[in-house]
């Protein structure tokens, strides 16, 4: 249950799931399988799906084979070539994603900011709106203070005026 060459530009997994119990821990903080066939594909390795394989019947075998353009028998200096895969699209993507994230924060703050700002405006706009409250109920107890002093003096005048009117026709 290990891996064969057997054309020299891939490699045969037979008896995965023997591959998995003794040879991945080996060499593998695991024994799963597929975290060893992700691993591969981080790193360049595909697997190879032969005709037999890609139809509906299960193959006879328990046959995985896997390639790379720079794993081939007796070409050894080509194995440096073999690195973990960097997506560059996903860096740009992640890097926009930063760029997104950053402007949305500045965003946030500056809106943050605002907010602040229109806090205090209002809370100084309501402490004028009771202050002018308080004015307005002291100027309308003015008024009728003053409503009540001219009607008396209207009333003094008018007394006095009909006493002399008495007085004179006399």
């Amino acid at each position: 249950g290990g891996i064969v060459l057997e054309s020299g530009t891939s490699f045969h997994v037979f008896d995965q799931g023997r591959f998995a119990k003794e040879v991945l821990p080996k060499y593998f903080k695991h024994n799963n399988m597929a975290s060893f066939v992700r691993q591969l594909n981080m790193y360049g390795f595909r697997k190879v799906v032969n005709i037999e394989q890609s139809g509906l019947v299960k193959p006879e075998r328990d046959d995985t084979e896997f390639q790379h353009l720079y794993f081939l028998r007796g070409q050894e200096h080509l194995l440096e070539h073999i690195k973990r895969k960097v997506s560059v699209v996903k860096n740009e993507e992640t890097k926009m994603r930063q760029e997104d994230v950053s402007k949305l924060l500045y965003d946030m703050q500056l809106m943050r900011g605002h907010q602040e700002s229109m806090d205090c405006r209002l809370k100084d706009m309501k402490h004028q709106n009771e202050v002018l409250w308080r004015e307005v109920i002291s100027l309308r107890q003015k008024h009728t203070q003053q409503q009540k002093v001219i009607n008396k003096l209207i009333q003094f005048l008018l007394s006095q005026l009909q006493s002399n009117h008495n007085s004179i026709g006399l």
